[in-house]
């Protein structure tokens, strides 16, 4: 596809009227291009205006730590090992699986998340983790400690390095 655009507010107009540009997602893209390329100046409204506010913010880096620690919580408490290992991908898969055949059920709560250090790609967290087990024979335990975890951003999420403690 290629657009030849010689105003601003018809760049707009094209991407809001076709329909090829709607259907692959690219209407957004051509208008923070607009946004981009005409700055300020660029006065949106109707359509353009309405699509422009319904795009997400992408997350904060903090936000997107909080994220992978839920996503770990319920790829535990899912006892599917794969799903484990999406998050934590150091994680040895088999053990897991032997660990995870002889449970019923496992609750994970993270919580008092507490973000020691941040960069651009590393992350160091101190957080409760919260665990109840329950074997398919035996009775039910619970347990909670403090961990401090690494975790690394991988691609578009965060993803679970390393366990200090």
């Amino acid at each position: 596809m290629q657009i030849v655009v010689v105003r601003r507010t018809r760049l707009i107009a094209a991407a809001l009227g076709n329909a090829e540009c709607r259907r692959h997602g690219l209407l957004p893209v051509a208008l923070a291009f607009a946004v981009t390329m005409f700055g300020q100046q660029l006065a949106l409204s109707g359509p353009a205006a309405r699509l422009l506010r319904a795009q997400p913010a992408p997350p904060s880096a903090e936000t997107g730590v909080r994220e992978a620690l839920q996503r770990y919580s319920a790829a535990l408490e899912s006892l599917d090992p794969q799903a484990v290992k999406k998050v934590q991908p150091s994680i040895a898969v088999e053990n897991l699986a032997k660990a995870f055949k002889d449970m019923r059920e496992l609750k994970v709560d993270i919580d008092e998340v507490r973000v020691l250090s941040l960069e651009a790609a590393t992350a160091r967290v101190s957080c409760r983790v919260k665990q109840t087990l329950t074997p398919k024979a035996g009775s039910k335990q619970t347990t909670a400690v403090t961990r401090v975890m690494r975790l690394r951003r991988d691609a578009d999420s965060w993803v679970i390095d390393s366990f200090e403690r």
